[in-house]
């Protein structure tokens, strides 16, 4: 019969006493900051698993912290599994199971799982910005955290990447070159569109540009078609942007294949900045420039406040805190000393592109074997940007 590490093994190889270990497992007495920290690595180390059914039996706690994350067409599926795995493992790591609860019953979920107590803690994710489920959290006798900021969070715990600092960032980026116009491409979905953090990236936005980068939004409804049929309409009417800002909840890839597909090349013809990165492997043919959510560290956070409350102090004043976002330089921004290319004056049409087989193909920057414009093969659009 295989043996398992017990907590007497935990105990030796933290240096502290088996009691120790089941305070920190527990929470009922107070353990000094660097001793849990030396616990949960030995257990970790270990492989140590706490027996759930015995500790709940002693402790009359269920070792288990609910997740409510609603599902719905438009999510983002690969960007929401991230979150889940990356919960998952904190909570595995703070001795914690997760339940998860991903109905679209909104405030009547949060609801069932407070009443049952089936949970310790919760764990809130898809926000709105005007979300009941904040006035059921704030007057619950179980400890959560949101991760996702609401216009109203006062009273409750919540962080959130800082979309506020994507905007600015993405403003200053176009900037440096400097472009005089950027098209705002955003999510046209019911579900998307109420998200908290929208409307914080769209206000940010709004105020870095204002009297320095002329903004115009477009809206599009997921997936590739409706991304390239709104640029389509958008290079060959009116006046045609020299940069894009793709929000968060559109997709940066979809755009990228767009204007590829169209002969225009991010980073030779006009400027592209995402304020989302891919959830998973990119398949777009060039390495485009983006910010992103790190995930775990929102995710290590989100379960250290939620473990504070629970282990030590469940009365700890709610707190607000946003985590810095991460920068992946792509090849889709025009460099400085470059402007794009002017259009010929005999070249501007009114009707789309013409398309003569094969689409325009770039590689990625990461894979090398020439450049987006020596393999761009298919024909620009009329109407260039200027």
């Amino acid at each position: 019969m295989p043996s398992y590490p017990t907590s007497r093994d935990v105990a030796a190889a933290a240096g502290v006493s088996q009691s120790t270990v089941s305070y920190v497992l527990s929470g009922k007495r107070f353990v000094a900051p660097d001793t849990e920290a030396r616990v949960m690595a030995a257990m970790e180390e270990l492989g140590y698993q706490p027996h759930a059914s015995a500790r709940a039996l002693r402790s009359r706690r269920s070792g288990i912290l609910g997740l409510v994350v609603p599902y719905h067409d438009y999510t983002d599926t690969p960007n929401q599994y991230r979150y889940i795995v990356n919960l998952a493992r904190e909570c595995r790591r703070h001795g914690y199971e997760l339940l998860l609860s991903n109905s679209e019953e909104g405030i009547d979920s949060i609801r069932r799982l407070i009443d049952s107590a089936q949970c310790e803690g919760l764990i809130v994710m898809d926000v709105l910005e005007k979300d009941p489920r904040v006035e059921a959290a704030r007057h619950s006798r179980i400890p959560s955290v949101f991760i996702g900021l609401s216009a109203d969070c006062e009273g409750v715990t919540s962080l959130d990447t800082d979309f506020e600092e994507i905007a600015r960032q993405c403003v200053n980026h176009l900037l440096e070159v400097p472009h005089e116009r950027a098209t705002v491409i955003g999510p046209s979905s019911e579900h998307m569109r109420p998200m908290g953090f929208l409307r914080r990236f769209n206000t940010a936005l709004r105020e870095a540009a204002e009297g320095r980068l002329e903004l115009t939004w477009i809206d599009v409804a997921r997936g590739y078609l409706p991304m390239r049929t709104g640029l389509e309409t958008l290079l060959t009417t009116g006046t045609a942007p020299n940069a894009y800002i793709i929000a968060p909840g559109a997709s940066a890839e979809d755009a990228v294949i767009a204007l590829m597909m169209l002969g225009v090349v991010p980073g030779a013809d006009v400027s592209l900045i995402g304020a989302s990165g891919p959830a998973d492997s990119s398949h777009a043919p060039l390495d485009y420039s983006y910010y992103d959510a790190d995930v775990t560290a929102v995710t290590r956070a989100a379960l250290d406040l939620l473990s504070t409350k629970l282990r030590h102090d469940a009365s700890a004043e709610p707190v607000t805190r946003r985590i810095q976002p991460v920068f992946h330089r792509g090849a889709s921004l025009l460099a400085p000393a470059r402007q794009p290319r002017a259009a010929h004056r005999g070249d501007r049409t009114t009707g789309p592109p013409p398309h003569t087989g094969t689409p325009a193909v770039a590689p990625r920057a990461a894979v090398g074997g020439g450049s987006a414009r020596d393999l761009a093969a298919a024909p620009r659009p009329a109407h260039r940007p200027h």
